[in-house]
């Protein structure tokens, strides 16, 4: 290029006057959108905390009856059961003396209407035998009434010939031997009719007697089928509650689940183990059973959680990036925390918006014992809220920072 000439020319370094503006325009219509955004744009405020689905009514625990030893697991976790599965089989030597004292309880049962049956021919031949002492004491009684009747009537007219005699004898006419015999016949009637009266007291003793004992037997024959049919009842109830314990080759007892259901929790998993009479073993929840979220919140939270706030549920079984999440309403909060997981946390309990969650267009029913994270949503608040948080923040410290 010769001296002195003008260069060609390129690119302006400065940029062009209407380009400096409309990047200044946009720039600021930015500032004002984030402000107002800040202002009006409000986000929900949640206290985040872990949940597991649980059944209203709780878990029906299955136990044991007696001590043993774990012969046989039948089942598993999250299995689902039909009511009077064999879940477990114990073989228990108490279970085989039950089944032996089960066995003796049937055979008395057995015999029960044999002992009545011969209690009552007993009682009854016995009342017969005292029909007829009583009919023949009635007879014997009635007998001597008549008998006591003739010899007062022969013993009057003994002690009228006695007195004839006697005037015969004092007028000279009879004899003093005439006269002694009459009066000795007229006192032979008069003995004699007090012995039959003195029979008469006897057998009327008698029939009172007997009459008193014929009641006493009848009383007796009351207690006894009293007792034999209060010792039946002992046993029938004896031999129920041993029926209800399904014992099998002796000394094998067969641990059946409650109902139908899943499985939620098996506290014994392998056989061998040994277990105590009432020892849980696993636990159902019965098919049908209302579920429930269980949630453990922070203690930070707890100021702005209160019942009636929704709940977002995320399903661990169901992630929420793919199936969305579902929503539940919050409906206890206890007032007291535990420190069972270490920090200290408060239970609260959440009903379910819905049991089932759209996978590939079909419902899926929401188990027990699945669990996820929940968020409570306590409110909303405004970005600019957040924005100037920190500041809130360090405002209250230097507030309530002691003064030097």
């Amino acid at each position: 290029m010769a001296t002195g000439q003008t260069p060609p020319p390129f690119l302006d370094a400065d940029p062009p006057p209407w380009a400096a503006r409309s990047f200044a325009t946009i720039l600021l219509l930015l500032f004002a959108v984030a402000a107002v955004a800040l202002a009006v744009v409000t986000v929900p405020e949640t206290v985040s905390a872990t949940f597991v689905l649980a059944p209203v009514r709780g878990t029906d625990p299955v136990r044991t009856l007696h001590d043993g030893i774990i012969a046989r697991v039948n089942v598993e976790d999250a299995q689902r059961v039909e009511k009077g599965a064999s879940l477990f089989i114990v073989a228990s030597e108490p279970v085989g003396d039950r089944a032996a004292e089960r066995q003796t309880l049937g055979a008395r049962l057995s015999g029960v209407d044999d002992r009545l049956a011969n209690e009552r021919r007993k009682y009854d031949n016995q009342r017969r035998a005292d029909e007829q002492e009583r009919q023949r004491l009635e007879q014997r009684l009635a007998a001597l009434e008549k008998q006591v009747e003739l010899k007062q009537q022969q013993s009057a007219l003994s002690q009228d010939l006695a007195a004839r005699q006697r005037r015969s004898f004092d007028e000279g006419v009879g004899t003093l031997v005439d006269a002694t015999r009459q009066k000795l016949e007229a006192d032979r009637v008069t003995v004699d009719i007090e012995q039959l009266k003195a029979d008469r007291v006897d057998t009327q003793n008698g029939l009172a007697r007997l009459t008193f004992e014929m009641a006493s037997r009848r009383a007796e024959f009351d207690e006894v089928t009293r007792a034999i049919h209060e010792e039946t009842s002992a046993f029938r109830a004896r031999k129920g509650v041993l029926d209800q314990e399904r014992a099998r080759d002796g000394t094998a007892l067969l641990v059946e689940a409650p109902c139908a259901g899943t499985v939620v929790k098996l506290h014994v998993r392998s056989p061998g183990a040994v277990v105590h009479e009432d020892d849980v073993l696993a636990e159902v929840v019965c098919r049908g059973e209302r579920l429930q979220a269980e949630l453990m919140l922070p203690e930070r939270g707890l100021a702005q959680v209160r019942t009636g706030q929704a709940v977002k549920l995320l399903y661990d079984a169901f992630p929420y990036q793919r199936y969305g999440a579902q929503y539940g309403t919050l409906r206890w909060v206890s007032p007291a925390s535990s420190s069972a997981s270490g920090a200290p946390t408060f239970r609260a309990l959440a009903d379910l918006g819905a049991d089932s969650v759209g996978v590939q267009g079909f419902p899926r029913p929401v188990l027990p014992g699945m669990s996820g994270r929940a968020a409570v949503i306590v409110g909303r608040r405004s970005l600019a809220s957040y924005a100037f948080e920190p500041l809130r923040q360090m405002r209250e410290s230097l507030a309530t920072a002691p003064r030097r």
